[in-house]
């Protein structure tokens, strides 16, 4: 049976506070630790506040929704035997959020108040500096968003990986776009041969530091605080501190070392579990660095396999990584805060979008279904684990609104000829053809 979940109207363009963290949103948030079940939501007081430094988060900025039916029948099944200790799925609705409807709202709000607090977005002349960041998208319409709304010119490099409907989010937002792919040519003496929009953003605002103002979200450890700060005590409060693993992809590892960092000071024996695309190396690298040498190299001789015979990259945005990040060498260990990472088969992953669609009416992108892929299996290996007693807590994140996903994970036509797989297993969205 399909169950609609209701959500509330955020504001769409409002001062700057209001766009910096959903304040004029309904969440929930408690400190009642006896509780078993989410409250209802409630409402919160908009704020009107603006100006120069951007204004702290408000006390929470996305409800937490149970998908436990998303776990599948073996967890049901488990459930139905085990009422007093289920097995159950929270995930945070980072997809409402108002500037970026995703949860880089966060990161970009912190990072842009930290900036202007140190005096890094000043110009030696008194004026303005341009905010220029790489990003797979989401990241790029929320510093656009908060940017411009402030004053600043926001310039956002991405590729050709990146939607359609993200790009557009840019642009209108106030951003200007470049595309990775034929930004060489326009900086030909700063950028032959650099095609990585991370490194062209390095590059650019080294040569022009006066000009840009570089995000560096990758390495920003504003990044990380701010999902330490906001996201990781929303999850322990909304989950009444019943939370037994934080299961979550990971790009610039901003948000699972944050929010790991957190949970587990308050949890030692707390979870933490990467959710790794198929062809990323992440799964790979992190087993090695944690002693399995055998798994990690098989895991990445797989990577390589699947990237031989299904050509390309990672299909999923904003998802996995070739290499780690600096936030991700944090104190120089490899993902300190994670304690395994599961590998996803990206295709799996769009699938799950569709299927929350079909249960619950709504939309998520695809780094959000991998997150509820992942979740299911951690799910089931509980029901298979013996004497575990007290059921367990799985928290997510839906990171991102899916319908800028509407010409790719939505749209039947480009899943047929691009799935990989052997046989088709996902299902056709019903009445589109978008």
């Amino acid at each position: 049976m399909k169950r609609t979940i209701r959500f509330n109207n955020f504001a769409r363009s409002a001062v700057t506070g209001i766009l910096l963290f959903a304040v004029a949103s309904r969440a929930f948030i408690t400190t009642d630790a006896s509780a078993s079940a989410p409250p209802k939501p409630s409402p919160t007081t908009p704020s009107s506040s603006g100006g120069a430094p951007p204004p702290p988060p408000p006390s929470v900025l996305s409800e937490l929704l149970d998908l436990t039916d998303a776990l599948g029948p073996k967890v049901a099944a488990f459930n139905r035997r085990n009422a007093d200790r289920p097995i159950r799925l929270l995930a945070k609705a980072e997809f409402r959020n108002p500037a970026s409807q995703s949860h880089k709202d966060r990161i970009a709000g912190a990072i842009v108040r930290e900036a202007v607090g140190r005096g890094d977005l000043t110009r030696r002349d008194g004026s303005k500096k341009t905010i220029i960041a790489a990003s797979s998208g989401n990241t790029g319409a929320a510093m656009a968003t908060i940017g411009t709304q402030m004053g600043y010119n926001v310039t956002i490099i991405t590729n050709k990986a990146c939607s359609q409907e993200k790009r557009n989010n840019i642009i209108n937002a106030g951003g200007k776009l470049w595309m990775a792919e034929e930004l060489p040519n326009l900086f030909p003496d700063v950028l032959t041969g650099v095609h990585c929009y991370m490194k062209q953003e390095h590059r650019i605002s080294r040569r022009y530091p006066d000009r840009y103002f570089s995000v560096n979200q990758y390495e920003n450890m504003d990044n990380m605080m701010a999902h330490y700060e906001t996201t990781a005590r929303e999850i322990w409060d909304q989950s009444h501190r019943k939370v037994s693993h934080f299961v979550m992809a990971a790009s610039t590892g901003g948000t699972i070392m944050g929010v790991g960092k957190y949970l587990k000071e308050r949890r030692e024996n707390l979870r933490v579990v990467l959710a790794d695309p198929h062809k990323s190396n992440l799964a790979g690298i992190f087993e090695t660095a944690r002693g399995d040498v055998h798994r990690g190299n098989a895991i990445l001789e797989r990577v390589q396999n699947h990237i031989e015979e299904e050509g390309g990259g990672i299909q999923v945005e904003g998802a996995g990584k070739k290499e780690l990040t600096k936030i991700m060498k944090m104190d120089d260990q490899v993902l300190k805060y994670v304690d395994e990472a599961v590998a996803i088969h990206d295709f799996d992953a769009f699938d799950a979008c569709r299927e929350i669609e079909r249960r619950y009416g709504f939309r998520i992108g695809g780094s959000a279904g991998l997150n509820v892929c992942a979740c299911r299996r951690i799910a089931e290996r509980c029901v298979d684990e013996e004497g575990r007693g007290g059921g367990a807590v799985l928290v997510t994140m839906l990171c991102d609104d899916g319908n800028k996903y509407k010409s790719k994970i939505f749209n039947d036509k480009w899943m047929e000829a691009n799935d990989p797989r052997g046989r088709r297993k996902w299902q056709r969205c019903p009445g589109r053809g978008e």
